[in-house]
């Protein structure tokens, strides 16, 4: 490995010693929607016809965070939830880049060049986004990664992009589509709910000794918060699913100083100590917007309908897919 294309990997049985040969899916995956997941897909179908593992490189810290700090996007995930969504979809190894200003001065051809001689691994293919584009200022593209592929007899798939009722799926589309609240596109491009990761922390104990509805306060370094608001949906933990009542907002009923947009999720017919605990949640309805109060005994009235509510929600979801099954 040199100075530059500096990455660590993530998977099973990778052998540095007898440098496997890998097909190489390459892109930054934040989300891995399902624009992405159609990139691994051929990249599975690439290794095949080669002998090849598929691996997947992606990138942190998001390039643009280096290039434009002030222009950086918020990740829709963090990276080991990328890592693992990647292998989901059938990567068998990751590997993740530092990305760094010096690597960004890279030429295209001195960063291919970089893969091709890297001792680690030996090349068999490459595949990605059409739309992709690669070192110095954006200045490679599909087009030269193609000629160089054919001059090194590697094999190579440039992916048309995903287009869904007109819109072209992409990580910038889903944010925009979280925040204005239009969870349904969010859910429909990334082909899965949208889902907040984090730990949960300490909070103000609030929901507990004054609205006997105890929450776990999300604390999170990536994701897109929804309008706030109420909102029926999932808390995720060990991979079990359990249906929970999600707030998002600032809880303005109480007026507490400095107050900042939280996430309080309360899991329904659960007990047990979560703090500290890595905890996902999945928004799947708006059951309405966040609202003052008079006090906390209104708000906990307006608590306990909306728990009927969301117990109705998953009534009827469970329904529905019974219907299906």
């Amino acid at each position: 490995m040199n100075d530059i294309l500096k990455f660590s990997i993530a998977g099973n049985g990778f052998d540095t010693a007898c440098a496997p040969r890998l097909a190489l899916g390459i892109g930054v995956f934040d989300g891995v929607h399902l624009g992405h997941r159609r990139i691994i897909g051929e990249l599975v179908r690439q290794a095949k016809r080669n002998g090849a593992v598929p691996a997947a490189m992606t990138f942190d810290p998001h390039p643009r965070a280096v290039l434009h700090p002030t222009e950086a996007p918020t990740l829709l995930v963090p990276l080991s939830e990328r890592i693992r969504l990647l292998r989901e979809a059938g990567a068998e190894l990751v590997l993740v880049v530092r990305f760094t200003a010096e690597f960004a001065r890279l030429e295209p051809e001195e960063f291919l060049r970089r893969l091709l001689e890297c001792p680690e691994f030996r090349l068999a293919g490459i595949c990605v986004g059409e739309r992709w584009r690669f070192g110095r200022g954006g200045c490679g593209d599909a087009a030269l990664l193609r000629e160089y592929a054919r001059s090194r007899g590697l094999d190579f798939t440039a992916c048309p992009e995903l287009e869904i009722g007109g819109e072209t799926v992409s990580s910038s589309v889903i944010r925009r589509a979280i925040a204005a609240g239009r969870l349904d596109t969010a859910a429909e491009m990334l082909g899965r709910p949208y889902r907040l990761t984090g730990v949960v922390e300490y909070g103000y104990g609030a929901a507990t000794s004054r609205l006997s509805c105890p929450t776990a306060n999300l604390d999170f370094k990536a994701g897109v918060l929804p309008p706030d608001g109420v909102y029926a949906g999932c808390a995720v933990r060990d991979g079990r699913l359990y249906p929970a009542a999600i707030n998002v907002g600032l809880c303005p009923t109480f007026g507490w100083e400095q107050a900042r947009r939280r996430v309080e999720i309360h899991l329904l017919d659960y007990t047990g100590n979560l703090y500290g605990s890595e905890l996902g949640v999945e928004f799947l309805h708006h059951l309405r917007e966040e609202r003052t109060f008079t006090g906390p005994e209104e708000l906990k009235l307006q608590i306990d309908r909306d728990l009927v509510r969301i117990r109705e929600f998953f009534a009827q979801r469970q329904a529905q897919e019974g219907k299906q099954a």
